[in-house]
């Protein structure tokens, strides 16, 4: 109990003249908790229970009255939040760990309110964690809330500066804090537009997992992401052609290496294609002249970040993607026809060029390339293919009489004909799920499909790898450009072809979608026509949407309408100030007449606006009345006192409030009294001030202060 009893303050180390009104402690605790509203789906679980839970115990002592924790209690509260972060993200540095330790260390300074400096931290601290939800997502809406909210805590913050009355004045505040703001929009506006943007490794590595699609294909791997309906891409295409959307398939990764159920890129993944002269002997990439008779497809893409190298383009890109800033170097071409980084990862957002054509010319494979193609585990720590599995290769191999394509129609068509159903509802995945889900449950999503595919084709030495991307996307008329979602990741498989077959090492590589043959609505959200004759077949779907079972249909179009005009919105936003750069800010320059290198001038612009600023300030601290000693020494009073806990309203004259403070610090009354009396004489009395006035000022201080100092001392003991 004496433990116990050492954690609580003693009610007489928080008067209830050093705590906040209930009207100023709930506006400052809903601020606070409307500041956490874009952080809740980043924290985990546990963190928003112990927010929430510790602002509801606060909120009961606060009503109540109740005396606060002291000091040594919140810093072993505080310790217990570091460990706990600590085993959750293995760091307390960092965005996502970062934003958690503020916002947990936030709810612990609560305990710890004994005057308007504390309340003032909160307030300040509550802006940098509004405004770190961007570090997670820049969306129109994010944006607008965080201003928003930065406007309701500059209005909190007048408040709170105004004094502690009971009387409710933040509708008077946010409008001087809207007053405020639109006073410093043109500032925020000529910075953002002019202010120098410099390239170069100046910025904040957020460390960050990757998002959207990973080096990886295993069972299950796809399932997140095809409930993700939030956009990896939008693209428009240059000349107004663009391909059907069921030929849109946006090639990411390449997968070679097989290894207990799960695709991997291999070593080839980083080889890079070389299109110099003299580049690598064996690397028969196809250059831009052999493709001088089929028409290239050029591509502008914007894409979100995924925190990895990868970019993405149409299938198949014949040339290196070149971002609007023209960087050299950037990205490059690299082995299977893939775009990515050639450093670092996409940790922004970036447009880039990119020309890609749906023809694919004849190539050399390999004999690395081959291996890796036909390549399966044979040691048993790396998960073997089943006995049950070659098996049914070797039949329908030999029912195809041995010839390639006739083994890639006979497994098509079992995928087709044999009851397979297309599903994200997967059953529950065995160690051997290569054997139940061809043999038994035969349900599966796209990872399913083209990972068993490329094993039966390998089973039977046909070179087969696996690529992963995107496929189709959603054409917005209003910006003329396709919005691909994470909802939209597939993956398919590449069989390779011989053009002779007397020349096995000159072919093509060529696109199987098994997926597309066992659901009744493929990937891209077209129909599959199956062909004559077929019989539809089973596929079981998620549950149907609220707006699609019961809204009318015209409801329903306009919400359509809405989303695709809130899509325009994204895309402007994304173009006009997410992709702001220092090759846009170059070109606004040049409109502007300030030539082809205008940093200087840019430079020189955002002087003359400072310059502006510190002369229109250097006026206006000149027109205020220069402050006598006498109300300096009044203002020290004044600031002192309400670190005690008992601000000054701006209301109140020195008279008023001497009064109230002798009501919390009652054994000073004469020495507060004659503090009113010399400060209200000086203020307003007729004629000259007495000069003594500063000396009697000065002793009738130092004796409040000697008298504060005596207290705090009878108190620790």
């Amino acid at each position: 109990m004496a433990i116990w009893s050492g954690l609580i303050a003693k009610p007489q180390r928080t008067p209830l003249k050093s705590r906040p009104s209930l009207m100023l402690y709930f506006l400052l605790a809903g601020a606070f908790l409307l500041t956490l509203v874009p952080q809740v789906v980043q924290f985990p679980v546990w963190i928003t229970a112990v927010v929430a839970g510790a602002m509801i115990v606060r909120s009961l002592l606060e009503f109540y009255r109740l005396p606060l924790p002291s000091t040594t209690f919140c810093s072993i509260i505080a310790f217990i939040l570091f460990g706990l972060v600590w085993v959750q993200f293995g760091t307390i540095m960092g965005r996502s760990a970062g934003t958690a330790v503020t916002a947990g260390l936030l709810a612990i300074k609560f305990y710890e309110i004994r005057g308007p400096r504390d309340i003032s931290l909160i307030i300040f601290a509550c802006f940098f964690v509004v405004m770190s939800a961007l570090l997670f997502s820049q969306v129109l809406e994010l944006f607008i809330y965080c201003l928003i909210m930065m406007w309701i805590l500059t209005a909190v913050l007048m408040r709170v500066n105004a004094g502690d009355r009971p009387d409710d004045m933040l509708l008077r505040m946010l409008s001087k804090s809207g007053l405020i703001f639109l006073q410093a929009t043109p500032l925020a506006l000529l910075l953002f537009f002019f202010f120098p943007r410099i390239n170069g490794p100046i910025g904040l590595s957020l460390n960050d997992p990757p998002i959207g699609l990973t080096d990886t294909v295993s069972p299950g791997s796809f399932s997140k992401l095809a409930r993700d309906n939030s956009p990896a891409m939008y693209v428009s295409f240059s000349g107004g052609t663009y391909p059907l959307p069921e030929s849109m398939y946006w090639r990411a990764i390449i997968l070679y290496q097989y290894k207990n159920g799960t695709f991997t890129a291999g070593f080839l993944g980083d080889t890079r294609k070389r299109e110099e002269p003299g580049g690598d002997a064996d690397d028969k990439t196809p250059r831009p002249e052999e493709h001088e008779n089929t028409q290239l497809i050029g591509q502008t893409i914007t894409i979100y970040a995924n925190n990895q190298r990868w970019l993405y383009a149409l299938d198949i890109p014949v040339s290196e993607p070149k971002n609007m800033a023209g960087s050299s170097g950037w990205a490059g071409l690299y082995h299977g026809n893939t775009v990515r980084l050639n450093g670092g990862k996409l940790d922004h957002m970036e447009r880039y060029f990119v020309s890609s054509t749906l023809l694919r010319p004849e190539e050399m494979i390999t004999k690395a390339e081959r291996d890796a193609s036909v390549q399966l585990p044979t040691d048993p720590k790396d998960g073997p293919i089943s006995p049950e599995v070659r098996a049914l290769a070797d039949k329908f191999f030999a029912e195809a009489g041995g010839k390639q394509d006739a083994y890639v129609y006979a497994i098509l068509r079992y995928f087709h004909h044999d009851d397979f159903v297309y599903s994200l509802d997967l059953p529950s995945q065995g160690k051997d799920w290569l054997k139940e889900f061809l043999l038994v449950n035969k349900t599966g999503y796209c990872e399913h499909y083209a990972s068993a595919f490329a094993v039966l084709m390998r089973l039977e030495h046909v070179p087969t790898r696996l690529v992963t991307g995107y496929v189709g996307g959603d054409f917005n008329p209003y910006k003329n450009e396709f919005v691909v979602d994470e909802d939209n990741a597939h993956a398919w498989d590449e069989v390779w072809r011989p053009t002779d077959p007397a020349k096995p090492d000159i072919g093509r590589w060529v696109r199987v979608d098994p997926t597309s043959l066992v659901s009744d609505v493929d990937p891209s959200g077209q129909v599959a026509n199956g062909g004559p004759g077929q019989k539809p077949f089973g596929v079981i779907q998620g549950e149907t949407s609220f707006a699609d079972s019961h809204l009318p249909e015209w409801m329903k179009t306009s919400l359509h309408e809405m989303q695709l005009r809130r899509e325009q919105m994204e895309m402007t936003w994304d173009d006009v100030v997410l992709s702001y750069d220092t090759d846009s800010q170059s070109r606004l320059a040049q409109v502007l007449g300030m030539g082809v290198n205008p940093m200087l001038k840019l430079g020189l612009v955002c002087l003359g606006a400072a310059a502006v600023c510190a002369v229109a300030l250097w006026r206006w601290l000149a027109q205020q009345p220069r402050i006598s000693p006498v109300e300096f020494l009044y203002a020290a009073f004044c600031r002192n006192m309400a670190r005690r806990g008992v601000p000054r309203a701006s209301w109140e004259g020195p008279l008023a409030y001497t009064e109230r403070v002798a009501e919390a610090f009652p054994d000073d009354l004469p020495a507060l009294r004659n503090v009113g009396a010399i400060v209200a004489r000086t203020r307003y009395g007729p004629g000259p001030g007495d000069a003594k006035a500063i000396e009697r000022l000065e002793s009738a201080l130092a004796r409040i202060s000697a008298s504060q100092v005596a207290n705090a001392s009878r108190e620790k003991r």
